[in-house]
């Protein structure tokens, strides 16, 4: 169906494109013909882009290669807008605060220290343990304000 919406599109043009050179060349008001013929060269240019834009998606080509250094691994709602989220650097963990127009360092996490170790968070560690482990480090008071 797109195959033959597409061919239909390109027979009209070349029937214009004909009737362009074998007519001659006097001044003319726009006419719906026009108008349609703008169209149908926008729609066409939008859906060759947009179909580039899939393939690039497809292929992978848009992913950054920092991407598999950098996870989040947990968050946790306070709030109607307020979140903490734990974010897994290499070997570092960040506790941030996430608010609307505000992302703050909390904690950082090194070596021991940290909340979830890579193995168990494969394993399917939920939001439920990430909570009751920060639960327990803010009553050990591990971290500051």
């Amino acid at each position: 169906m797109r195959l033959f919406a597409l061919l239909a599109c390109l027979s009209i043009y070349s029937d214009a494109i004909f009737a362009a050179v074998l007519e001659p060349s006097a001044p003319r008001t726009l006419m719906t013909a026009d108008f349609m013929r703008w169209g149908g060269g926008l729609i066409l240019v939008l859906g060759i882009f947009f179909l580039c834009v899939w393939a690039v998606h497809k292929a992978g080509g848009l992913t950054s290669p920092t991407a598999g250094q950098m996870r989040v691994l947990a968050g946790l709602s306070l709030g109607a807008k307020e979140r903490v989220v734990l974010l897994q650097l290499g070997n570092k963990q960040l506790l941030l605060g996430v608010s609307p127009g505000r992302v703050e360092a909390l904690h950082t996490l090194e070596g021991e220290d940290c909340l979830i170790f890579e193995d168990a968070h494969l394993k399917g560690v939920g939001e439920s343990q990430f909570a009751q482990k920060l639960r327990q480090v803010i009553k050990k008071g591990q971290i500051s304000d």
